[in-house]
């Protein structure tokens, strides 16, 4: 409040609005000039939180792209028909969005098979559908080529498009390939999501021999502890010669000793056998049913994450400007307005405790504890820079925060 006491001292203050509205269109460097003009009025009162959190979602919902609200159509080039999509579903999306992704391997893979399957899943229950094709078709095509960023930005696209879609109501699926995708994506970004669905489909194995029959040793880095707030429903038949079974079984077998250590992970495993690289008996659907009596929890107490991609930055309430890929960081509010972090040895600079009064009480004392030592005590303030960059990470109407705590 001072430093804008002082500018109005000065001379004229910026104009807020003007240059907020900017800031959620802008590059890196300009969003960072944009800051620091923003000094002078940063800090804001409690009373003007929700006002701004109001203003910021209405022009986050204008700035970007939107969808084709059915059929097939391209999102960066339709003559060279990259970026397919297909939507079906429900009109409205009051129920939710499913994003269904497709299988398939090396030169094979059609956004119209996974469509065909979850688009009346996805009606059943109110919910949008989209199905993306992979924009390079690989045996890992969901995460490699620019896959991952399009279907990030088919999601953002999709909430400015259908405005009625709750945010805490994204799932993602998948069977095959798909369900690599589903796990893998799924995984890295858990933050968007209410639900998981991989079918037939796992998260990739270390091996002590050639994949995917050698022995299993591990899950790559970024997926295990990240599911720990999302709803997962994994199907695996164990003569899936397709799939082996064992990346599926060794994963499940370890959500569960992750379960015991940190508490969190709500999963449901189905293993049968006999179905070979099919769908469940009866179809997707009761798969479905089940992850949708979830709904996401946008601050969960405690949160674990292993980065694994440089740009994401933020997971649930926590932001590191760069992140260390495979560090697994373990946060939790441990009392009233106690908070703990480990950041596994890793230095503290740049991590950040994105707080409301959702997860605190802003209008005490927040003390934060790190290997029993106090690292933080005090009232955290409340910044429109904060607000801006948690809208501009990503729009999303559950996750705009104006208090942060920096760790140094």
């Amino acid at each position: 409040m001072i430093a804008a006491a002082l500018a109005l001292l000065l001379g004229a203050p910026p104009d807020a609005e003007k240059l907020a509205q900017e800031y959620l269109r802008a590059d890196p460097a300009r969003r960072a000039r944009i800051e620091r003009e923003l000094a002078p009025v940063d800090e804001i009162a409690p009373a003007d939180v929700e006002a701004w959190r109001e203003r910021l979602l209405k022009w986050a919902a204008k700035a970007g792209d939107k969808l084709r609200k059915s059929g097939t159509s391209y999102l960066y080039d339709k003559r060279e028909k990259r970026g397919k999509y297909i939507v079906g579903g429900s009109g409205s999306g009051a129920g939710g969005l499913v994003l269904a992704l497709h299988g398939g391997g090396a030169g094979a893979g059609d956004a119209g098979e996974a469509a065909g399957t979850f688009g009346p899943i996805a009606s059943k229950f109110k919910c949008v559908m989209i199905a993306p094709e992979v924009l390079e078709k690989t045996e890992k095509g969901w995460t490699t080529s620019g896959t991952e960023p399009f279907v990030l930005e088919l999601i953002e696209a999709a909430k400015r498009t259908w405005p009625k879609i709750p945010h805490d109501r994204i799932y993602i699926v998948g069977h095959s390939m798909g369900g690599y995708g589903s796990w893998t994506i799924g995984a890295r970004h858990a933050d968007l999501f209410a639900g998981l669905g991989p079918y037939a489909g796992a998260p990739t194995p270390y091996t002590l021999n050639a994949e995917p029959y050698g022995e299993v040793l591990g899950i790559e880095d970024g997926v295990l502890p990240n599911v720990r707030n999302v709803a997962l429903h994994v199907y695996q038949s164990l003569d899936d010669k397709q799939v082996p079974a064992a990346p599926n079984v060794f994963a499940m077998k370890r959500v569960a000793e992750l379960k015991a250590q940190y508490g969190g992970y709500t999963y449901r495993y189905v293993e049968v056998d006999g179905r070979g690289h099919g769908a469940p008996e009866g179809g997707h659907v009761r798969g479905f049913e089940w992850l949708y009596e979830h709904a996401r929890d946008p601050r969960p107490k405690r949160v674990l994450w292993q980065p694994v991609l440089s740009y994401k930055r933020m997971f649930y309430w926590l932001w590191w400007d760069r992140p260390v890929p495979g560090a697994i960081v373990d946060v939790e509010i441990t009392g009233e307005n106690e908070i703990r972090v480990d950041l596994a040895g890793h230095s503290r600079e740049g991590f950040r405790l994105l707080l409301d009064d959702r997860l605190v009480d802003l209008t005490t004392d927040v003390v934060v504890r790190e290997g029993g030592e106090e690292v933080f005590r005090g009232q955290v303030p409340l910044r429109l820079t904060t607000m801006l960059r948690t809208a501009a990470e990503k729009h999303d109407t559950e996750m705009i925060f104006p208090g942060e705590v920096a760790l140094r």
